[in-house]
């Protein structure tokens, strides 16, 4: 991240603002900049299911390092889908 004055932001100072945002949100529950990163690589996987391109927007030199941290969802969606479907009685 760069700041206004076009330096780099510290992991530090990225930590604290994460903190102080959050905080005001919801002051009973801790976010770290690493929750955040994951919860946004978890819904562009769902919207796209593109394991690739996920891996590259994360910056992944491996996409096997995407898959194993977001192949559950598939197992997830898998079973969200089986539960809407609804068997009839035959007639």
């Amino acid at each position: 991240f760069i700041s206004l004055q076009n330096k780099r932001i510290t992991v530090r100072a990225v930590e604290n603002l994460v903190k102080k945002y959050t905080g005001l949100v919801n002051p009973l529950k801790s976010v770290s900049p690493h929750k955040l990163r994951s919860t946004f690589g978890t819904a562009l996987y769902r919207e796209t299911k593109d394991i690739y391109m996920v891996a590259e927007v994360l910056g992944h030199r491996d996409v096997n390092t995407t898959k194993k941290h977001y192949a559950a969802l598939d197992e997830d969606i898998k079973r969200e889908a089986s539960n809407k479907v609804t068997l009839r009685k035959k007639s």
